[in-house]
Formats: C-alpha cells, structure tokens, sequence
C-alpha cells in the first residue's frame, strides 16, 4: 500500500500499489485474497406442477478447502408465471437455506462473475448450479431458513421478486463448505406452472471490508 501526500498538506490518500488507484472513500479496497463476486442463472424449462416440498432448486457452495469466507450480502429471485392456475389452489412457498456438508449435483452449472475484472480474482465459490425440477446428488445438511416467500396463485399472466438484502447491514456469512440453497418449503399448487431467474452478491475474504 503506497501513501500520497497532497502538497504541503498533512492530509494522506491510500493508493493501490499494484493497480496505481487510489482508494475512492465509499468503495472498499480491493482484498489481498478473494472479492466481489456475483452471479446469475435461470430456468430454461418450466417448473413442474405439484413440485413438492423440500426441492433443492437451486445452490451455491464455498469449496471446503477454502482459507477465506464468503459474505453474501443479495439475492434477488424473479418468479414468472408459465401456466396460471386457479383461485381455489393453495399457493406453494420458496427459501432461501443454509446448507452444509454435500455439494448438489445435476442441473446446469453457473460460473461466478469478479466485479473487478481487471483484479480477476478466482471465487472459491466453486459451485453454482440451478433446475427446473430438482438437483439431485447426496442431500445436504440442511440448517436454518434465511429468508422465505409466497409463490403465489397466479389467475392472470404476472411476475413477482423475492429479495434479500443485508438489513441490517450484517450478511450471511459462508465458512468453507457452507452452502445457500433456494428449496421449496410448501408443496406448489397444481396445474400453476412457472419459471424464475436469480441473482447473488457477495464478497470473500478473511474479514468484512
């Protein structure tokens, strides 16, 4: 870390020493180890009716090995109606959960964006998978509900968002080998199909910056 002096001054500014930048206030400093990550996924089918409760979705992993932790911070899930159903069903419920020890398999793999590209810092969340219908593989120890929404009846074509964002301002902390997965927490409703879309944010490293 390199330290500039304006004129005469004894006021100080931080500069990167390896990227020549100084240290915007507001915009963390870029860790020694790890980053700012994100990702996105989506279905490509619809979800099936009568999906039933406790069905992995969607997950992603810190790898065990890691030395760092992840701090997920956002999660946005967009839910779209494919076949809309009827007022006398009962609506179905999705959650966001932590989970441990396993790593899902199946569906269709995602690879983690570095918010700082010109960093290009490899996440060690090294697995990030979704489907339509299930992942599949050894269950994981699954643990406490972060966060939970209404699918609901859809009797018209329409969207909504589930979202979770730090508040207050303390994330969901990942140590190696803890895991986050969207799993239905009441059966879905018959004849009602639909799809969703998603994006998650978070940054690794030893401590919170």
């Amino acid at each position: 870390m390199a330290i500039l002096q304006a004129g005469a001054s004894t006021n100080l500014a931080n500069v990167d020493a390896n990227l020549n930048l100084q240290t915007v206030p507001g915009i963390p400093e870029h860790p020694a180890a790890g980053g700012w990550y994100s990702v996105a996924g989506q279905t490509s089918a619809v979800i099936a009716v009568s999906l039933g409760a406790s069905v992995n979705l969607m997950s992603m992993r810190l790898a065990v090995a890691s030395t760092r932790k992840a701090y997920v911070y956002r999660m946005r899930v967009l839910i779209s109606v494919a076949t809309v159903g009827t007022s006398a069903l009962v609506p179905g419920t999705l959650g966001l959960q932590r989970f441990t020890a396993q790593t899902p398999t199946g569906g269709t793999a995602r690879t983690p964006n570095e918010m700082f590209e010109a960093e290009a810092t490899a996440t060690d969340m090294t697995d990030v998978r979704d489907s339509n219908a299930a992942l599949t593989g050894t269950a994981p120890t699954w643990g406490n509900v972060v966060a939970v929404t209404t699918v609901p009846l859809f009797i018209a074509n329409g969207a909504m968002w589930m979202e979770w964002i730090v508040e207050p301002p303390y994330p969901i902390v990942l140590a190696p080998g803890d895991g986050l997965g969207l799993r239905t927490q009441v059966a879905m409703p018959a004849t009602q199909t639909w799809m969703y879309s998603y994006n998650a944010y978070w940054l690794e490293g030893p401590t919170v910056v």
